[in-house]
């Protein structure tokens, strides 16, 4: 609305400019047709009028439409480099909010491969716990917010993430296994030993396979390993044997 308003108001100056131009060469026209009738006795030719009085105003016309067709060619360039400055910020934003995720989901991860970690605090595998729950809420909105090409969609998901993780860490550090009975903090115990010995690097293979065993049977019911957190186990387990193996061979 302004920027109409200033437009017809610079149109209205630009004619009232030229009619006074022409005025004002009309009336030094006139003076120097009459020096010149006075002086030599000769009246300039008609032609040389027109020309006084067309060529101040068109000049003035001509320059300020090309002030005006600069003026729009450097809107045009403002407004292209300022998409490529608004394209090369998103681009940027949408960057560092993936990196942000990347490293808030590798420190969820911890608790879907660290056995010992679980066995710590159990309560991270409890996904019925509304805080637990939260987390994995969280992590579904970061993949929906993937889907879009929006950097703050992604920064708000990762941001949602962070703080619940967070709140879940400390929740259960606080909770510990105090939310077990004694014979599940015992069989939690002997699960803390049979991982011990099946990391040791020393044990035979029977030894090896007993404290898989053990260890197995003694999450049952307590804590539901994570596939991912299952097979890192099976992969130690089966490098223990080899291990153990070639020491008794050697």
């Amino acid at each position: 609305m302004l920027k109409r308003i200033a437009r017809r108001i610079a149109a209205t100056a630009l004619v009232l400019f030229a009619l006074a131009s022409g005025l004002v060469v009309l009336g030094v026209y006139s003076l120097l047709s009459f020096a010149s009738w006075a002086i030599f006795g000769a009246v300039p030719p008609a032609y040389t009028f027109v020309l006084a009085f067309v060529v101040p105003p068109a000049g003035i016309a001509a320059l300020t439409g090309l002030g005006v067709a600069a003026g729009k060619s450097a809107s045009v360039f403002r407004a292209r480099r300022n998409r490529r400055s608004r394209a090369a910020a998103a681009e940027s934003s949408w960057e560092l909010a993936q990196s942000r995720r990347d490293a808030a989901l590798v420190a969820w991860s911890r608790y879907e491969t660290d056995v010992s970690l679980l066995i710590e605090y159990p309560l991270m595998t409890d996904y019925s716990d509304p805080v637990i729950r939260e987390v994995i809420v969280a992590m579904q909105g970061i993949r929906e917010a993937e889907r879009g090409a929006d950097p703050d969609r992604l920064h708000a998901a990762v941001d949602r993430f962070e703080v619940a993780l967070r709140t879940a860490e400390n929740y259960a550090r606080r909770c510990g296994q105090s939310r077990l009975t004694d014979a599940e903090r015992g069989k939690l115990a002997t699960a803390r030993s049979a991982l011990n010995l099946l990391l040791d690097g020393g044990a035979s293979p029977t030894e090896v396979e007993g404290a898989y065993r053990s260890l197995r049977r003694s999450l049952k019911g307590i804590i539901d390993l994570p596939a991912q957190a299952a097979a890192d186990l099976d992969a130690r387990a089966r490098d223990a044997r080899r291990l153990g193996a070639l020491r008794m061979a050697g």
